[in-house]
């Protein structure tokens, strides 16, 4: 069970800008932005980063609003928040709703025996406001808010960040790759080759910001840079890049059918301080008793292999999280 391994909160009342700036920088770029195409995109590394936080005493749940396990219970429906037009996790295809957070959703509504309101979040500055608008407060244009979000990130900074959520129940670990043409550069290539070589990335990730400085700014030069990752794949297949740096997730949605070219995987990369980090859900803080309930049913997932067979339809790897979550 997850009844241990919720985060609880606590507010962090004066956040200050001190710490490795990669570490400090790692919550904003794990956030993804709305875009038209496949692969998600980074958040804007200048904007928000440190996200103010504002305490707010909610009114009773009402409907189309945050409900508590048993208002869930009579009402019949629950709320599940998850990104807009972030595919392979949750984006529309013929007006359909996809993904593996979508099909998440969908599991945790038919275990608890309710119908699935699909709440789609539009991407905000940072994690913090996502967190903000669909959890504990709602946008500011309608203050709709989901009874729980996934793909938060499950980090104990963040959740001192905000008070007001909970972040449990994590159910896989996403890793920075390199995926690496087999054709030009052979296997097990490091990123050493790319002082000589093109490097694909998205613009403004985490990616971009590391190998802009790494092995002293040797790299730089041959680092090309795109508005998403999608952008950044296209042109590795197109053989204009000879690298693609990103989460694996979006790494192998992008490159798609191409996928099997590439040589993709952890290499060392020196001054990454976050290499690795574990996505979950968030509920509000005085709604624990439903996040106990869909902490099981994730959990479940995990353990008897529905969760990685659903990465795997969507042609993803699929690493869980430490095995210590479930003892």
């Amino acid at each position: 069970m997850f009844i241990q391994k919720m985060i609880p909160s606590r507010l962090k009342s004066n956040i200050g800008h001190g710490g490795n700036l990669l570490r400090s920088l790692y919550l904003k770029l794990l956030k993804p932005q709305p875009q038209a195409h496949k692969a998600s995109g980074s958040a804007n590394l200048l904007k928000g980063l440190l996200a103010p936080l504002t305490l707010l005493v909610c009114a009773n749940p009402t409907p189309g609003f945050a409900l508590s396990f048993d208002d869930i219970q009579d009402r019949g429906v629950i709320s599940v928040a998850v990104y807009r037009d972030f595919a392979p996790f949750s984006y529309r295809e013929n007006g359909q709703a996809k993904g593996v957070d979508v099909e998440i959703a969908q599991v945790i509504a038919n275990g608890l025996g309710v119908r699935l309101d699909l709440f789609e979040l539009s991407a905000d500055e940072n994690v913090d406001d996502d967190l903000r608008n669909a959890i504990w407060k709602g946008h500011y244009l309608d203050r709709k808010k989901a009874d729980i979000m996934l793909h938060v990130p499950y980090d104990n900074e963040l959740a001192r960040r905000n008070d007001l959520v909970v972040l449990f129940a994590p159910y896989y670990r996403e890793d920075m790759v390199v995926a690496r043409d087999i054709k030009k550069l052979g296997k097990d290539a490091t990123l050493g080759h790319f002082r000589y070589e093109k490097i694909a990335v998205e613009l403004d990730s985490l990616a971009d910001i590391y190998l802009s400085a790494a092995f002293g700014g040797s790299v730089r030069n041959n680092v090309l840079h795109f508005p998403t990752i999608q952008e950044a794949a296209d042109q590795a297949i197109a053989q204009k890049a000879f690298g693609l740096m990103g989460p694996r997730s979006v790494v192998e949605a992008a490159l798609g059918a191409h996928i099997a070219q590439y040589d993709i995987g952890k290499i060392p990369t020196p001054g990454l301080s976050r290499e690795s980090w574990l996505l979950g859900l968030a509920v509000k803080n005085d709604y624990r008793q439903l996040g106990y309930a869909v902490g099981d049913i994730i959990a479940a997932m995990v353990m008897d292999g529905r969760m990685k067979a659903l990465f795997e339809k969507y042609g993803l790897t699929y690493t869980p999280p430490p095995a210590s979550f479930y003892n």
